[in-house]
C-alpha cells in the first residue's frame, strides 16, 4: 500500500473510531457491534508476513465468535493476490467507495443558516438518527460511544426550517485535514441545495480552525453526492470496497 493511501486510512480510523481494535501482523481488526463496515472490518494497511490463508481463517474466527460477519476492507493499494483469494473463498464486493480530497488553499466558502456546535448534542443526535430512520437502541448507543471516542476537533452542523431540523452533517479536523461525514438531508427537502449548504458551512468553519485539506468518502453509486463534491472541488484519489462472504 502506498504512503498516501495509508495516510488517509489512518486519518479515517481516527475520525470513525471503533469500540475495539485488534492488531494482527500488520492487519487491523475493528469491532463495533456491527455498526458500519468501516468500524467492523479487517484493514490490511501494513506489511504482512503470515500465510494469507491462515490469516484469513484467524480473522474469520475473531468475528464469528462475536456473532458478526467477517468483512475485509480492500483498497486500490491492497495486495491483488489477497483480493483474488477472498473472491475464491466466496467473499463478494459490496459498497465500492471513492476517497476524494480537496486542497483548501485559496478556496472560499460561506457559512450560513446553520447551527454549528463542537459536540454531538442531543438535538444533533436526534436529527441524525431520525433522518437515518434509526430506532434500534443498541445501534444508537454504539454510535454515541463511537462519536464520544473521537480525539480530534469536531464540528456538528444542523439546518432548521420552520422549527424542524431537516439536515445535518459533521466534520473532524486532524493536523489540518478535515473530513466531512454524516451528511444527510430529509428526503422531502432534497434537491434544494441543503446538502451544499451543510458542506460549505463546515468547510468554512474548518478553514477558520486551520484546515488546509479536506477529504471524504462517498459511495460510487451515489451520483448526486459525487456530483456535489466535484462541484465543491473534491477529486478522487483512490477507491476501496468491502469483501463480504455470502452465507
Amino acid at each position: 500500500m502506498n504512503e498516501q493511501i495509508r495516510f488517509y486510512e489512518e486519518l479515517s480510523f481516527n475520525s470513525h473510531p471503533s469500540l475495539q481494535t485488534l492488531y494482527y501482523d500488520g492487519w487491523i481488526l475493528r469491532f463495533s457491534n456491527g455498526y458500519t463496515n468501516r468500524a467492523n472490518s479487517v484493514n490490511m494497511i501494513y506489511p504482512s508476513t503470515i500465510d494469507l490463508q491462515s490469516k484469513i481463517a484467524v480473522c474469520e474466527e475473531q468475528y464469528f465468535k462475536k456473532h458478526q460477519p467477517c468483512v475485509f476492507k480492500v483498497t486500490d493499494g491492497s495486495d491483488k493476490q489477497l483480493d483474488s483469494l477472498l473472491e475464491t473463498r466466496g467473499y463478494q464486493v459490496v459498497t465500492p467507495t471513492d476517497l476524494m480530497i480537496m486542497d483548501l488553499t485559496g478556496k472560499q466558502f460561506e457559512s450560513k443558516n446553520c447551527i454549528i456546535t463542537d459536540q454531538a448534542d442531543e438535538e444533533w443526535l436526534y436529527t441524525y438518527f431520525t433522518l437515518e430512520h434509526c430506532t434500534n437502541a443498541q445501534t444508537m448507543d454504539t454510535a454515541k460511544k463511537m462519536l464520544s471516542m473521537i480525539q480530534n476537533r469536531t464540528l456538528y452542523c444542523r439546518i432548521v426550517e420552520n422549527g424542524k431540523s431537516i439536515a445535518c452533517a459533521s466534520a473532524v479536523i486532524e493536523r489540518g485535514y478535515m473530513t466531512l461525514v454524516h451528511v444527510i438531508v430529509d428526503e422531502t427537502y432534497r434537491g434544494h441545495g441543503y446538502g451544499r449548504q451543510l458542506c460549505e458551512s463546515l468547510l468554512c468553519e474548518a478553514m477558520k480552525l486551520g484546515a488546509h485539506t479536506a477529504y471524504l468518502q462517498v459511495l460510487q453509486n451515489n451520483q448526486v453526492a459525487v456530483n456535489l463534491y466535484k462541484k465543491l472541488g473534491y477529486k478522487k484519489i483512490y477507491s476501496y470496497w468491502y469483501r463480504v462472504r455470502k452465507e
